[in-house]
Parts: structure tokens; sequence; C-alpha cells
């Protein structure tokens, strides 16, 4: 009877974890409350983490063999918070941007990490040369150039590009774009943009952006999908492809064919190499086009009607942030009179990805943003900074918010149109901030990369993002700071244990055997 007591402890007290992957990393890092968090990685295996907390800058500088270098906290200029928007890799450095406005001046601070010694540097402030009246849309950064995008009254777009010689330099050039339609609400097509980063996160949040901005050498490409222009009835929309020449100076636009919509949006495209993915979802109809982005030829499509089943399916559709009294946010969706109607609840979603093999990985479905609540005002109610889901050049970092009793804070902030956008007030008048991560309908479908047929094999179709969903969905205790990130040809999961106050990395790779750890309960 002791010995059956005994063991049953023992297997209580401990687990193995059959799901548990490759452990990349495990640091220590005193992660409370960041305000950024980024995750960058090297053609050499390097990997360096940045978050800002308390003032701070914090980095850590990891080797390829998941060994910490280097680990640095730096007091930063008078507890400004740097912002990063885009980052770069050099030769030596990893090179973070930020942006800075004082009053009507704004500029770029630019700093960095030896790659081989975790060595900070800071460099001079570039100020832009901004013209009367522009409005900032974003900064980004690929391979080889940081950038900072505005437009103005006029819509045309003004680019700020790092120089070649010195990265503390920023050149200007202004493209013109008379040849675009306006569409029916100013600056439509401008808010909410995302760039598109080679080792930004595959997710139908990052997917479901209706305006793209890729980077091909010195052309930009920004993609628009399902905008209603002037002049032109609601539904004949279509994507809308405006490319940036930097050599030249000259803009380039073009459209796909027109698709009819009922229901707006019902549609979203996603770049990949010289392909652009199309899909549009309505409660009877899915359709998935590909195209030749050179010549905008169709090469590919694939049609279904309601209630057929969804042949092009790797996984089967999944259904996240729907919490309930008996749920706990994640479950399948196997009925197929549902599949349709769930996918077409929300925008509209697709990103696509390759790894070492000769397939496409494509993640297809829509994404619903959180619902907003108002109701009564009272000074002893609890008011929370918001959980913010922050785009960074890696991926999607989450913010979390902290609780507070509104009598804490003053009205002025509360009732200021600019301050109020930093709390959720879930129980005061006009409560614009939404609650929790939204809700996330997709599934997942694996690609030849020539035929664009779907792979067919005996088994499970081994699909990298999957594998990180699932390993996510079954954590105890969801992470607060997470980040994910391209490492070659893997997938690189970090995120904070509170628990052992550890930065945890875990690496993703195609037919890697998951190890047996041993975790306590």
């Amino acid at each position: 009877m002791r010995k059956l007591l005994f063991s049953l402890l023992f297997v209580g007290a401990f687990a193995t974890a059959a799901n548990a992957q490759k452990e990349f990393a495990n640091i220590e890092l005193p992660m409370s409350r960041a305000e950024d968090l980024v995750s960058v990685a090297d053609d050499d295996g390097m990997v360096c983490i940045y978050y800002y907390q308390n003032g701070n800058l914090n980095f850590a500088l990891i080797s390829p063999t998941g060994q910490k270098l280097a680990q640095h906290q730096i007091p930063y200029r008078q507890s400004k918070d740097p912002q990063v928007l885009g980052s770069r890799v050099t030769d030596d450095e990893f090179i973070f941007y930020s942006r800075f406005v004082n009053g009507r001046r704004e500029y770029v601070r630019p700093f960095a990490i030896n790659r081989h010694t975790g060595a900070f540097r800071s460099m001079q402030d570039v100020q832009l040369d901004l013209d009367r009246k522009v409005t900032f849309i974003g900064g980004f950064g690929d391979k080889d150039h940081f950038y900072m995008l505005y437009t103005d009254k006029d819509e045309n777009f003004h680019l700020y590009r790092d120089s070649e010689e010195n990265v503390a330099t920023m050149d200007h050039q202004v493209f013109k774009t008379e040849d675009m339609p306006r569409t029916r609400e100013r600056h439509a097509r401008e808010s909410g943009m995302i760039y598109v980063h080679p080792d930004l996160e595959r997710n139908v949040f990052t997917g479901h952006h209706r305006s793209k901005i890729y980077t091909r050498g010195d052309k930009l490409h920004m993609v628009f999908d399902g905008y209603a222009v002037r002049g032109k009835k609601s539904d004949e929309t279509t994507t809308e492809i405006l490319t940036l020449d930097w050599n030249t100076g000259q803009t380039q636009y073009r459209t796909l064919p027109v698709l009819e919509q009922r229901n707006s949006p019902s549609f979203n495209s996603f770049l990949h190499q010289d392909k652009l993915f199309r899909v549009q979802l309505e409660k009877d109809k899915f359709k998935l086009a590909a195209f030749d982005f050179n010549t905008l030829q169709p090469i590919k499509e694939y049609n279904y009607g309601e209630n057929e089943e969804i042949a092009i399916k790797s996984t089967p559709v999944h259904q996240r942030g729907t919490r309930g009294l008996f749920s706990d946010g994640q479950q399948v969706i196997e009925k197929q009179d549902k599949v349709m109607r769930n996918l077409a609840t929300g925008i509209p979603a697709i990103t696509v990805d390759t790894y070492s093999d000769s397939t496409l990985q494509l993640t297809i479905g829509s994404y619903k943003a959180p619902d907003e609540r108002n109701g009564s005002r009272d000074q002893n109610r609890m008011v929370k900074t918001p959980d913010r889901y922050v785009r960074t050049s890696r991926g999607l970092a989450l913010i979390p918010g902290r609780w507070t009793p509104a009598y804490n804070i003053p009205s002025y902030y509360l009732n200021s149109p600019y301050y109020s956008r930093y709390f959720y007030d879930p129980f005061g008048q006009g409560s614009g901030f939404p609650t929790g991560p939204g809700i996330s309908t997709y599934f997942h479908t694996v690609l030849d990369a020539q035929s664009l047929n779907k792979v067919e094999q005996e088994g499970e179709v081994e699909v990298l993002q999957e594998k990180v969903d699932a390993y996510e969905r079954e954590l105890k205790r969801e992470p607060e700071f997470q980040t994910m990130y391209r490492y070659g040809d893997k997938l690189h999961y970090g995120y904070y244990d509170r628990k052992t106050r550890t930065f945890r990395i875990v690496e993703f790779a195609h037919g890697q055997v998951p190890e047996q750890t041993v975790q306590q309960k």
C-alpha cells in the first residue's frame, strides 16, 4: 500500500512532456514589465534579445549553441521609451532603430550591439528633414536598409532610408501617386499598414492586415486589398499594387482582376517570393488563387462551394480566443456546415512560408477583433493598462497590462482623447479599448512549391507553425511575454517563464524528434 501511494505521488509530482521540443536556450532575465520585446537572429546563428523596462535597455547575446555570451542593462535617455520600429544585421552589429519626437522635430535613434562581443554602442540622433503636414505611417528595417514612411495631404509617399555608407544618415525621396485612385475614406490604405519581414510570425493576426509592405532590393511593393475606391461600386474592389523604385524615384500602379464581394472585406493577399496568393472567404464560397507577381498572370486556382469539403486543407480548422464558461478558448471546428461560416467571420487572412524542403506552408483563415465594452462610471472601478499586441520587426509581442483603481489615475488622463488610449476602462463611458486578443479561425495547407498542388502523404503532414501552436496550447500558463523568429530553416519560440524567472527559447524544425523531458507540476 505504501509503495502504491508513493508511486502515485511520484507520478503526480512529475510528468513526461511527450510533445516537448528541443530547448535552444534558457537564460535568466529580470523581466517583469517589459515595454518592448524584440528577438533578432543572424545568418551565423547568433541571437540578440532586446527588451525595454523601467527606463533601461536590456540586451542578451546568445551563441549558436544556446549559451549566453553577454548581458547588459543600460539606462536610456531620460527614461524615454525607444519604441523599436525595426532592426538590421550588419557585418559586425545588430542595429535597432527607434523614433523620437520633440515638438515638430522628429529623429531616428539608432543603437547597436556587437555581434561578437555583445558591446553596446549608442549612435547620434538623425533629424529628419520633414515637409510640412506629413503623417507618419511606420518604420521598418530589412536586410540592407532602415526606412521611415510618411504621407502628405496629396497622398504622396515620403520615404527616408539610411545611407549605405553611414547608418546614422537618412536620405529622402518623394513618390507621386497620381496614377492610384483615391479611396472613399481619406488615408484608408495607410491605416493599419504592416511591413512583412521575412522573419515575421506567420499567423492570421499578421496576415489579416489589408495593407502590406514588401521590400525587394531597392523596390518597395505596397499591396492593398479590398478598399472602396471613389467612383466605383462597393462590390468592384480588387488587389492594388503600388511599387516605389528608390533608384528611379518612380512609382508603378497595377491591379489584379476585380472581385465581387457581398461583405467587405472578403479577400486578402500575401506575396511570397515571385508569387502573389489571394484568398476569398464567403459563407458559401472559398477561393484561393496564385498569380505571377511580375506579370500578374494566374497560375493556380482552387474553388469550393457551400458545405463542400475544403480539400486543400492539410490540418483541421482551429479557432482560438472564443473564451466562455466551459471553454478554454481553443477548439477544433469539425462540422462542415460550420467551417465556411466560421472562416468567413472576421477579416480574411493568409500567410505563406517555406523551409528547407520544396513545399510552401500556407496559413489561411480570418481574424475578428475583440469587442469593445461600455458601462457605468465609478471612481472605485478597476482600470487596466491594456494588453498591447505590438508588431515588431521580428513578430508579435504581448505587453501585459496591470489593474489599478480609477481614482489612482487623474481624470484628465482618462478623459483625454490622447492619454485615454493607454487605459482599458471596461466600466467607464466612452471606453474604446477592446478586451482579449480577438478570435482567430484558421487552417494550414502544404503545397508543392513548383506545381502548387497539395502535398499528399500518409499520416500527419508536418507544419511547423502548427507544432508551435500545439506547444503553446499545452503550456500550463499562457506566457506574458513571447516572441517568435526564423532561425535559418527553423522556428524559434521564445517566452518568459515567470515561475523560474528565465527566458526560454524552444526550437522547431522539420523531421525533429521531440525530446523526452521531465517537467515538475
